[in-house]
């Protein structure tokens, strides 16, 4: 399966729009499509990157060297007192960004 398949498949079972997806990495919904289109083929690693986090899977799972690890919906458990019921999708994501950034600095 090529790169823009295995993008356009992970966005799909994310349930993601490409409008949606190219938000999480600062990209357009046309930049997100033509990556699914195979317009744009070369593609830096940090987009690489960034997309595969956006989609919970492995770089080497979108350039085909790997298969997809299994994506884990992540739940966080914890008493903050209402605080969470603030917070936006885009808030919630920065959570698990900072907690993700927790864990390597405990490897």
């Amino acid at each position: 399966m090529t790169f823009s398949k295995r993008l356009k498949e992970s966005r799909k079972k994310r349930g993601l729009t490409l409008s949606e997806l190219g938000n999480k990495i600062n990209k357009t919904e046309a930049t997100i499509q033509r990556y699914e289109s195979g317009s744009i083929k070369n593609l830096k690693n940090d987009t690489i990157e960034q997309l595969a986090d956006a989609l919970n899977v492995s770089p080497s799972y979108l350039m085909g060297w790997d298969e997809e690890k299994p994506y884990q919906p992540t739940t966080i458990a914890a008493h903050l007192d209402g605080e969470v019921s603030d917070l936006d999708e885009d808030e919630m994501q920065k959570v698990l960004e900072y907690v993700k950034f927790l864990k390597s600095q405990n490897k």
